[in-house]
């Protein structure tokens, strides 16, 4: 894939709002997998409070958000790396380990092929089957890393949804630790999954230094305005590389404050916890009996959708539905699924009703 081609996400309700006409707070955007609660209370208070700041310049080492991370994971300051959302630290680790051939399961999160590629490094691609519902075994996942220096798990995979468990996860850190692999883990939706402190590859880092989890405050605690994240690891080599690339205060003073406040926040965490849980087998449920559209298990907070219509693309759906205030992901440039597959995100009962009347309706519309 030549670096020319667009990476896209899903978020732009303001070219959608441009383009159509519309209010942008009147779209429901079902494109961006974000906390259908939105930003934690105190998090959004904290940030009022603290308006004063921003005469200062944040904290060089954020301790006090650092600090809190630590309480939050149970691991060590030391280990705790901030950033400017999950992603800079994504492109600080390629761009200060520079590893020669990175593996990456596809479909997957776009970022991380740019990342790599903005490295100077090559990419091989495993594609994930359909017929297995996109899981990833650690078998065939081993047998295609000879050659390879770095390896990047979404775990749960974005746009899948598709959670390897963790002794799968450490059998692969376990491989690669002997052959001198890195390996990349974005946990960004972890926190959506039920069986979060049974699936976390956090308490590797203990025992095997070639790896790094990522984390972020964008999508569970529902702040992708701020542009906050997280990186744990237990390796020297890799939290070394990646401060002599990081640029100084590249996260605020707000973001820090509001992450510091979100963390303790424990009654917006086990509401956020519940509605999501709730509300996908709901969902599920609902988009299940639309019969010319085939929904995939999930255990993060959105469902990729196969069309089983042939008259109907991903893109025509997308557009289908924007007269009706709604925008969806159309998932045909994820690398490894075609125009037959869209992504919605998990929201609250009443949008995620709108969302199944108006597929029916739009089903109606080209009969």
């Amino acid at each position: 894939m030549s670096l020319m081609k667009k990476f896209t996400h899903g978020g732009n309700i303001y070219k959608v709002a441009k383009e159509y006409g519309m209010e942008e707070e009147k779209i429901l955007d079902f494109s961006a997998n974000i906390n259908p609660l939105g930003p934690s209370p105190l998090a959004v208070e904290n940030i009022i409070n603290n308006l004063s700041l921003q005469q200062c310049y944040p904290d060089p080492d954020y301790c006090e958000l650092r600090n809190e991370i630590s309480k939050y994971l149970n691991v060590a300051s030391d280990y705790i790396i901030v950033g400017n959302g999950a992603t800079e630290l994504i492109y600080l680790f390629f761009r200060s380990m520079r590893p020669r051939k990175v593996l990456i399961p596809v479909p997957t999160f776009s970022e991380y092929e740019r990342a790599a590629r903005l490295a100077g490094c090559e990419i091989c691609y495993l594609p994930l089957n359909e017929e297995d519902g996109f899981s990833l075994s650690p078998q065939r996942l081993v047998q295609n890393l000879e050659g390879v220096s770095a390896l990047v798990l979404c775990n749960p995979n974005n746009p899948t949804g598709v959670v390897l468990p963790r002794n799968e996860v450490e059998e692969v850190v376990k491989f690669c630790n002997r052959r001198g692999i890195l390996v990349l883990i974005d946990e960004a939706f972890m926190e959506f999954v039920q069986e979060m402190d049974c699936l976390t590859a956090i308490d590797l880092l203990d025992e095997f230094r070639n790896v790094m989890v990522v984390r972020a405050f964008t999508k569970f605690f529902g702040m992708p305005g701020v542009r906050l994240g997280y990186g744990i690891t237990k390796s020297a080599e890799i939290l070394e590389g990646i401060r002599s690339f990081k640029e100084p205060w590249s996260v605020n003073v707000l973001a820090a404050v509001a992450g510091v406040a979100a963390l303790k926040d424990e009654d917006y965490i086990q509401k956020s916890k519940a509605i999501i849980q709730r509300e996908r087998k709901y969902l599920l449920e609902e988009l299940s009996k639309i019969g010319w559209l085939k929904p995939f298990e999930t255990k993060a907070n959105f469902i990729l959708i196969k069309i089983l219509d042939e008259n109907i693309s991903s893109s025509d759906l997308r557009m289908k539905l924007i007269p009706h205030g709604i925008l969806i992901r159309d998932a045909s440039n994820f690398v490894g699924l075609s125009d037959r597959f869209i992504r919605v995100a998990v929201k609250d009962r009443r949008s995620n009703d709108i969302l199944i009347s108006a597929l029916k309706r739009c089903r109606e519309e080209t009969q």
